[in-house]
């Protein structure tokens, strides 16, 4: 019988660990940080010991106690998670930390596998020193559509559309029916249409497990897209006379080509900073200038001819920046880029010294998760047999079509295809 298991992303966003088992096989998707409730307690200014990162998680519940997972190298000596279990796959369904943050821990006989675009998004993130904590794992490349048979289950990998490369859904075929695992994705980006065809393709699927995220949040109003984001830099860019700052998530690369067209069209020019730039040229984006190519005397001249990307872990550089008295207004665009919102430590700091300066935060983002409206559409047009809904503070908020189960997963328990636990 295949059992499912949630060793994260249970009653929080992120730290998605979803097991499947079957006759001493296992396949596990995602392997994401796993955030402990009622906070991270790893989070700044707490620095993990080195050497002692997995250890210590452990040690406080922060990471999945799965005996066979773990390099024994990265555990306690003596750790019963060090023994071996049946035959174990890893699949990875996007390259951000909440899905992929434990995956340099995974010991070296366990095959780690993850959709092309995204591997080439974590490689280049290695290369210019963001990689993963413990090293890289020997990343197996998968193409969209291929399936890996790991003994009797069979896990099929499908683009979805989400804010960064690569981003996929897995299906797991089981001699008791398909499960469906959305990752992070969403209907309202450049790419919709990845979503939509993944949603057909599970259609009728036994069990369905999906992120939630916007389930925890109120709606305020319609719901922006991409098409939002690029009116309202370009809108930006124009009514700002100086320097306008950008704290822009890289890994959107799709999100990055489209504001370098935009800064490009309005004769401005953008600067990022060296590891960013060094980072966009690995992922195909050759233009992407750092201060070596652009110095800070070039932008103090002109500084209404450029968009610059400061560095929120230096914040005093901010002084060095021609702006607030005697320069022309500035302006700091925030699109989801770092710090990441009021619910980071960065943030507060970030934004007092923006005020201190004199610098409008102009905020103009969009979600790269689902909407409420769309996760409903999703499971009207899909209509699996169960859907766990995690990555989300409010699964009880997704209310399914009558014959659709909804289960209310729970950390570390077991359950069957039809929702029972076991």
């Amino acid at each position: 019988m295949a059992t499912i298991e949630f060793w994260g992303g249970v009653g929080v966003i992120g730290g998605s660990k979803i097991l499947i088992q079957q006759d001493g096989y296992r396949v596990l998707l995602d392997i994401g940080i796993d955030i402990p409730s009622g906070g991270d307690l790893f989070r700044l200014p707490v620095r993990p010991r080195p050497g002692r990162e997995l250890a210590d998680r452990l040690r406080l519940g922060a990471a999945p106690a799965l005996p066979g997972l773990f390099d024994p190298a990265a555990l306690d000596a003596g750790s019963p998670l060090a023994e071996e279990v049946g035959q174990t796959a890893v699949f990875v369904s996007h390259p951000h930390i909440d899905h992929v943050g434990l995956a340099g821990f995974v010991r070296p006989e366990v095959p780690v596998h993850a959709h092309t675009d995204a591997v080439d998004v974590l490689t280049a993130l290695a290369a210019t020193g963001q990689g993963l904590t413990h090293g890289e794992p020997d990343w197996r490349r998968l193409t969209s559509g291929q399936k890996v048979a790991v003994g009797p289950l069979e896990v099929e990998c499908l683009p979805v559309d989400h804010d960064v490369p690569g981003a996929s859904g897995y299906l797991v075929h089981t001699p008791d029916g398909t499960l469906v695992f959305t990752g992070d994705y969403r209907f309202h980006g450049h790419h919709p249409e990845r979503s939509w065809d993944f949603v057909d393709r599970a259609h009728g699927s036994a069990v369905l497990v999906t992120e939630g995220t916007t389930l925890g949040w109120d709606p305020l109003g319609r719901q922006r897209d991409e098409t939002d984001v690029a009116r309202d830099f370009a809108a930006a860019l124009e009514q700002t006379p100086g320097l306008v700052l950008l704290s822009l998530y890289p890994r959107d690369v799709d999100r990055v080509k489209a504001f370098l067209e935009i800064a490009a069209a309005a004769g401005r020019t953008v600067v990022f900073t060296e590891p960013i730039a060094a980072f966009l040229r690995l992922v195909g984006v050759p233009q992407a200038l750092s201060p070596a190519e652009v110095p800070l005397t070039e932008v103090a001249a002109e500084p209404g001819r450029y968009v610059l990307m400061p560095d929120p872990n230096d914040l005093p550089t901010l002084l060095d920046l021609p702006v607030g008295d005697g320069y022309p207004a500035a302006c700091l665009v925030h699109a989801n880029g770092e710090p990441l919102g009021p619910f980071e430590p960065r943030w507060a700091p970030f934004t007092e010294w923006l005020a201190a300066l004199g610098i409008p935060l102009r905020q103009i983002g969009c979600s790269g998760h689902a909407s409420q409206d769309d996760l409903h559409h999703m499971l009207e047009r899909m209509r699996p047999g169960a859907v766990f809904p995690i990555h989300t503070t409010a699964p009880t908020r997704l209310h399914p079509p009558r014959g659709i189960r909804r289960v209310g997963a729970a950390y570390g328990t077991r359950y069957t295809f039809a929702g029972e636990p076991c």
